[in-house]
C-alpha cells in the first residue's frame, strides 16, 4: 500500500475525514497514479494533502464591539457536524413547534427534510461562506470558516 493512501485511511480512522471524503481523496489518488485528468474540483496533484487543508476544520465567530467587549468563537467543524446529526434525535412535533419558532422569527429553516448525507454538502459550502456584518453603533461580526 502507497504512503499516501496509507495516509488517507489513518485520517478516516482517526475521524479527520468523513468515509466520502477519503473516496474523493482515494479516487483522486488513483486518477493521479494514472494519469488520468483530476476529478473536478480537486486540487490534488499526486498529494492528498490539498485537498485536506481545504476542507474548514473550524467555524468562527469575531464581534468587534465598539465599547471593547470582543467576542472571539471558535466552533471545530466537528462539532457542528456532529450537532447536525444529532437534529436526527428530536421528536417530531419538538422538530416541528423549533421549525414554527424558527419560521415566526424569519428563518425558514426545516429540519424535518435535514439528511445526515447533507451535512458533508453543508460543510463543504461553508468553506466558501462569510457574513460581516456592520452595525451602526460601530460593531462588527464576522462569521467564516477556515
Amino acid at each position: 500500500m502507497s504512503a499516501d493512501r496509507s495516509r488517507i485511511l489513518d485520517l478516516l480512522a482517526g475521524g479527520k475525514i468523513t468515509a466520502e471524503e477519503a473516496e474523493r481523496l482515494l479516487d483522486a489518488l488513483a486518477a493521479s497514479a494514472s494519469g488520468a485528468k483530476e476529478p473536478a474540483g480537486s486540487a490534488i496533484k499526486g498529494d492528498p494533502e490539498p485537498l485536506i487543508a481545504a476542507l474548514p476544520k473550524y467555524l468562527y465567530v469575531k464581534v468587534l464591539a465598539a465599547n471593547g467587549d470582543n467576542v472571539n468563537v471558535k466552533i471545530p467543524i466537528v462539532l457542528v457536524r456532529s450537532g447536525l446529526k444529532l437534529t436526527s434525535l428530536i421528536p417530531p412535533l419538538a422538530m416541528d413547534k423549533i421549525n414554527d419558532t424558527m419560521a415566526e422569527h424569519g428563518m425558514s429553516v426545516d429540519f424535518n427534510n435535514f439528511k445526515p448525507e447533507d451535512i458533508d454538502e453543508l460543510i463543504a459550502g461553508l468553506r466558501e461562506t462569510e457574513v460581516n456584518v456592520d452595525a451602526k453603533n460601530g460593531d462588527t461580526v464576522r462569521v467564516y470558516c477556515a
